[in-house]
């Protein structure tokens, strides 16, 4: 059997032993990090002594020192992980950012929001980057759009579940004290997190014993001559090479929309169709199933055509289209509701077929702290994101303007996606 086709027949080993715990890791990870929208819009800030007018511009702040955390681990952590292995690192990851949440549940003032929120961002600064570099190490160039799309799905689908348990807690308990047991059952869930993954994890491929000899032999092979095609530099000039800074807006530009839509999903279909935060929560659902489907599908054409580039301006173009005629539209609910689901087509999508274009791009310590920096600076949007929409809010008295600022920054993240060069 040729080494190719013992690249193939590894390939359903590695989607079956790797994606699935990364998918659950993910939802885990998504669901701590906007499980603060439900709360808010369940009453949370009220319930400690912020007006409804200051609502906006407190949450906004809360939401976005978890970015101001996320940014100081990024590169360091992923040059840990091509040295030592993901497996350890998660692991303290998850317990840190588990006790984080449950402690989030206790909370009696808006400055400890403040910093738990900051802590939180640090706990999980090490994970998504990291798992960028990971399957960079365990799947080729034309697998990794669907590598990465199985592995990003988890973030509409942590809606789906996140507004399904929301809405569970909230109509159990009410709005309070339902959030504070949303954070308590999803803090637990981080630490069980942690700890499945540690034991079903593999740091690298040498070290699968779940492959074949002659199958490692194959993917190591592979691997090598894939390196031929990307850039050798240092880590240090990675960080300042053109394709890796213009990576870092676009990502910044697409993550702005994506927080500022996931962070205010609730509190804007609330206010779009005056609806109470339980109905809110399930209806946050259609949104999350339109873009869990829609983006492994695009993944995979992604793959198919070899040209990650154009999908993910078209995808960027898709999420500015929607989510301004959904804001054109919004004295007609049904009509903007479903124009902002069909948004979510590309504001989560993206994140798929983008990466293909940096895992693709460099290798080794140059690949893990590229990856890290693209992510640090574009995660960045994820202050951006809730304090515009935010303040918007608080300024106007409506969303709308938030929304037209979410729909002008994916379009410029879809017009920039085309000046990146090819390799």
């Amino acid at each position: 059997m040729s080494y190719r086709s013992l690249v193939e027949t590894s390939r359903s080993k590695r989607y079956v032993r790797l994606l699935p715990m990364l998918f659950f890791l993910y939802i885990v990870n998504f669901l701590d990090r906007v499980n603060i929208s439900y709360a808010i819009d369940a009453g949370m800030f009220q319930y400690l002594g912020v007006s409804a007018k200051e609502v906006g511009i407190i949450a906004s702040l809360a939401s976005s020192l978890f970015f101001v955390g996320y940014f100081i681990p990024q590169i360091f952590s992923n040059l840990g992980i091509n040295r030592y292995g993901v497996r350890k690192i998660f692991l303290i990851a998850f317990l840190a950012w588990g006790i984080i949440t449950i402690a989030t549940g206790f909370v009696t003032s808006v400055s400890q929001v403040y910093v738990l929120r900051f802590l939180l961002g640090i706990a999980e600064g090490p994970f998504f980057a990291g798992v960028m570099f990971y399957l960079s190490l365990w799947f080729l160039k034309p697998e990794r759009a669907t590598a990465n799309s199985f592995f990003t799905a988890a973030i509409p689908i942590s809606g789906i579940f996140g507004s399904l348990i929301a809405g569970v807690i909230f109509a159990a308990y009410g709005n309070y004290p339902g959030w504070r047991y949303l954070f308590w059952y999803e803090g637990i869930l981080a630490i069980f997190g942690g700890l499945l993954a540690y034991f079903i994890l593999t740091d690298f491929p040498r070290d699968a014993k779940w492959l074949s000899n002659d199958e490692r032999s194959a993917l190591e092979q592979a691997f090598k001559e894939e390196e031929v095609e990307k850039v050798k530099v240092s880590w240090t000039k990675a960080l300042a090479d053109l394709n890796v800074i213009l990576l870092a807006i676009v990502y910044f530009l697409g993550v702005t929309s994506l927080y500022g839509y996931s962070i205010w999903l609730p509190s804007i279909i609330s206010f779009i169709g005056k609806v109470n935060a339980t109905i809110a929560s399930f209806l946050s659902i259609v949104p999350y199933v339109i873009a869990s489907i829609s983006l492994i599908l695009i993944a995979r054409y992604a793959d198919r055509r070899q040209n990650h580039r154009f999908v993910t301006f078209a995808v960027f173009l898709v999420a500015g289209i929607g989510l301004a005629l959904s804001a054109a539209t919004q004295s007609i609910f049904i009509l903007s509701f479903m124009l902002f689901a069909i948004a979510a087509i590309g504001i989560y999508s993206f994140i798929a077929t983008f990466w293909a274009v940096p895992q693709g791009y460099l290798s080794g310590d140059a690949a893990a702290a590229a990856i890290g920096l693209i992510n640090a600076i574009g995660n960045l949007g994820g202050i951006a994101g809730p304090i515009v929409v935010g303040f918007l809010k608080s300024y106007t008295g409506s969303f709308v303007d938030g929304i037209y600022v979410m729909a002008l920054f994916s379009i410029l993240a879809g017009v920039i996606t085309l000046l990146i060069r090819r390799n």
